[in-house]
């Protein structure tokens, strides 16, 4: 498995796969140290901050140095230094994330340390590298390890990756066209079609990032490990904090367990509870993509939190009970506030820099007249689908489930047939890559 890792991340670059060789030596050089060292707490300290400073200097060097060079211009200074562009390697963000958690659960004797070559594995696990999900170093070596991991379930297995394929090859490539021209020139669009490019562009980053997590998920069954879940229908959220549950699961549990507690978590009072979320979802802003957008986009739901918070702890402190005359109504505009909150931020996170984000919705509330590009019913049809997704996947899931686990053998290679034409027939014959692989 460590070879077949090493091989499928030498196919993005072989400089980024010797980097990849050497951060997982040297950490696991550190980790020894951390587990048997005479100086355990010193040595994680150093462990820390060269991960950190090695993920800054690949993915963050050029945000600061052009934010320097761009503040001495205004103040007046002459600077004529050279920016480098320092390409950030794939899945440098999700490996860092691994090796962290792995130094903080050894120097918490959460576990002990593995032999290099299972420590190796974990770390280039090759169907989570480039984007997650995230798994945890204690449940990753205890499947690797088992004697009985082969028990999955067949159909389960086909069902993720017939889920994976659908909503990237099919859905994802479709929606491709809608949302690219749109985040990056709003200015030659209706208001109409920069809101269905809003839409889009919500309905696209999940079934991206989800049809990743499924395919992933779908190949460590084949290999032995049980799926980590990753997204669990998110848009049918009725509050920002229930979304964060739903939305890319072993990130917000991996902030939560390794940010948000350290920090005190709700252990200090309101007061602190909310600073710590602020703090929290403007670091995991920062941590998807080097610019003020991305900062924004995490501080927005930060504050978003913090808000969704206080309208728990307020009625609870003046022991309010808040009992709605139409609960459905309510449960309506609940989900459609947090629908609209979310995709309006998704605007931060698509476009290429802060001021095509600011012109995207003067776009929007200009209110131009002009011919709407975007009125195709195909396009409405695969939102709804989408929305369908959101809101029964798991029964559409566990009927395919079912139907496959018939025992008529011919009718099941049939039926997988089938759907995978199916997937390939509306598919592009040019596949856009993962959003995620920019992370």
């Amino acid at each position: 498995m460590l070879i077949s890792s090493l091989l499928f991340y030498s196919f993005w670059s072989l400089d980024f796969l010797g980097l990849l060789i050497l951060s997982t030596v040297y950490n696991y050089i550190i980790l020894r140290a951390v587990d048997r060292g005479k100086q355990p707490k010193l040595a994680f300290i150093f462990g820390i901050i060269v991960n950190i400073v090695n993920l800054g200097i690949f993915k963050y060097c050029n945000f600061f140095v052009t934010s320097l060079f761009e503040v001495l211009n205004q103040l007046k200074i002459s600077a004529n230094f050279q920016i480098l562009q320092i390409i950030a390697p794939v899945g440098i963000s999700f490996y860092t994330f691994r090796i962290i958690s792995h130094l903080i659960d050894c120097y918490q004797q959460k576990i002990s340390c593995p032999k290099f070559i299972d420590y190796a594995t974990y770390i280039t696990y090759f169907p989570q590298i480039a984007s997650g999900p995230i798994s945890r170093p204690h449940e990753f070596y205890t499947q690797l390890n088992s004697p009985s991991k082969y028990d999955y379930k067949i159909e389960e297995v086909i069902v993720l990756i017939l889920s994976g394929l659908f909503k990237k090859y099919t859905l994802a490539s479709f929606l491709f066209n809608f949302t690219q021209l749109p985040f990056k020139v709003p200015q030659q669009y209706s208001s109409i079609d920069l809101i269905l490019a809003a839409i889009s562009y919500s309905c696209l980053i999940y079934v991206d990032f989800s049809g990743y997590s499924d395919l992933a998920n779908g190949i460590s069954c084949l290999l032995g490990f049980k799926p980590i879940a990753n997204f669990n229908m998110p848009y049918r959220s009725l509050s920002l904090q229930e979304f964060w549950k739903r939305w890319h699961i072993s990130l917000s549990e991996w902030l939560r367990d390794y940010l948000y507690f350290p920090l005190g978590g709700n252990k200090y009072g309101k007061l602190r509870k909310y600073v710590n979320l602020l703090i929290t979802m403007a670091i995991g802003g920062f941590w998807h993509g080097a610019g003020l957008n991305f900062i924004f986009w995490g501080t927005i739901h930060g504050l978003g939190l913090i808000v969704n918070h206080l309208c728990k702890d307020i009625p609870q402190a003046i022991h309010l009970k808040l009992d709605y005359a139409f609960p459905r109504f309510a449960k309506f505009c609940s989900w459609l506030l947090t629908f609209t909150f979310v995709t309006c931020s998704w605007v931060f996170f698509g476009t290429p820099n802060w001021k095509t984000a600011i012109g995207f919705f003067q776009g929007i509330f200009r209110f131009s007249a002009a011919t709407v590009q975007f009125n195709f019913w195909q396009l409405y049809l695969v939102i709804a689908v989408i929305g369908a997704i959101n809101l029964w996947g798991e029964i559409i899931s566990q009927v395919l489930q079912t139907v496959l686990s018939l025992k008529n053998l011919f009718f099941r290679v049939v039926l997988v047939s089938l759907l995978v034409y199916a997937i390939l027939m509306l598919g592009p014959s040019t596949v856009p890559p993962f959003i995620y692989f920019n992370f």
